[in-house]
C-alpha cells in the first residue's frame, strides 16, 4: 500500500480525479460520426455530454456523504466498478436514447473518482499541505484534456466511435487495480450516527445560505458554463463546418485546452 506524502499517492489520487474528464474528452472527436450512425440531431448528441453532466453533479453530493459512513475504498471500488461496465454497454448501443441513458449511468459511476479522491486527500493532510497536495492533483490532472482528444482523434480514425469507449473502460480497469493493491483505507475515524438522506440535504442547504460560498460557486459554474459551450459545440464546428479530420480537430483542442 502507497503512504502519504509519495509522489506515487499523488499520481494514483490524480489519476482518479482524471477519469472524470477523461469520459468527456475521450469521445468529443466522435460526436459527429455517432451523429451520422444513429442518424441523430446535433442537439441530441449533445444531450450525451449534458445528461452526462447533469448525472455526474448529481453523483458527487451523494458519494461524499455515504463514503463517511461506509469507507473510501469501498465505495471508490463500486462506482468504478459501475463505470467499466457502462462503458462496455455503450459499445453495444443500438439508438442515441440508449447511448444518452448510458452516459448518464456512467456519470454516476465516475462521479465517485474525483470526490473520493479529494476526500482521501482530507484524510491525509490539513491546512496548507492539504492544498499543496489539491494543486499538485490538479497539475497532473490538467494533462488529461490534453491528451484525451487527441487519443480519442486517434481511436476515431483508426477503429470508430466505440473504441473511445472501450479506451474508458480500460482506464477505469487500470483504475480499479491500482485502487485493490496500493490505495488503503484513509478514513479512521468512526461514523457520527446513520447515514441520514435529510441530514445530508440539511448539510448542504448551510452551503447554499453561505454568501460567500455562494459567490464562488457562480464564478466557477459560469467559467464552466462556458468551457462546456466550446466542448459541446467544438467538435461539430470544426469537423463538420470548417473539415477538419477527427486527429486534426483532437489537435486543434488540446492546443486551446493548453492555452
Amino acid at each position: 500500500m502507497l503512504r502519504p506524502d509519495t509522489l506515487a499517492l499523488t499520481a494514483l489520487l490524480a489519476l482518479l480525479t482524471a477519469v472524470g474528464p477523461m469520459s468527456v474528452d475521450l469521445y468529443l472527436p466522435s460526436l459527429p460520426e455517432i451523429g451520422r450512425v444513429f442518424g441523430a440531431s446535433v442537439p441530441q448528441v449533445q444531450l450525451t455530454l449534458s445528461g452526462f453532466l447533469i448525472c455526474f453533479a448529481c453523483g458527487q453530493i451523494v458519494y461524499g456523504p455515504v463514503s463517511d459512513h461506509i469507507g473510501r475504498r469501498p465505495v471508490l471500488l463500486a462506482a468504478l466498478s459501475l463505470y467499466i461496465a457502462v462503458c462496455l454497454a455503450c459499445v453495444f448501443a443500438t439508438s442515441i436514447e440508449m447511448l444518452i441513458a448510458l452516459r448518464c449511468l456512467l456519470a454516476l459511476g465516475v462521479a465517485g473518482a474525483p470526490v473520493l479522491a479529494r476526500a482521501i486527500v482530507r484524510d491525509l493532510y490539513h491546512g496548507v499541505r492539504a492544498a499543496r497536495e489539491l494543486a499538485r492533483m490538479g497539475s497532473i490532472t490538467a494533462l488529461a484534456p490534453i491528451v484525451a482528444p487527441t487519443v480519442g482523434g486517434i481511436l476515431q480514425a483508426s477503429f470508430g466511435w466505440r473504441a473511445a469507449f472501450l479506451a474508458m473502460a480500460a482506464l477505469g480497469l487500470c483504475a480499479i487495480v491500482l485502487v485493490m493493491r496500493l490505495l488503503p483505507e484513509t478514513m479512521n475515524r468512526p461514523p457520527q450516527g446513520p447515514f441520514s438522506f435529510k441530514a445530508t440535504l440539511s448539510a448542504y442547504g448551510r452551503f447554499l445560505r453561505h454568501r460567500t460560498y455562494c459567490l464562488y460557486l457562480a464564478i466557477l459554474a459560469t467559467s464552466y458554463g462556458g468551457l462546456f459551450a466550446w466542448i459541446s459545440g467544438s467538435s461539430f464546428v470544426l469537423q463538420d463546418l470548417y473539415g477538419l479530420s477527427p486527429l486534426s480537430f483532437g489537435i486543434i483542442f488540446a492546443a486551446a485546452t493548453l492555452g
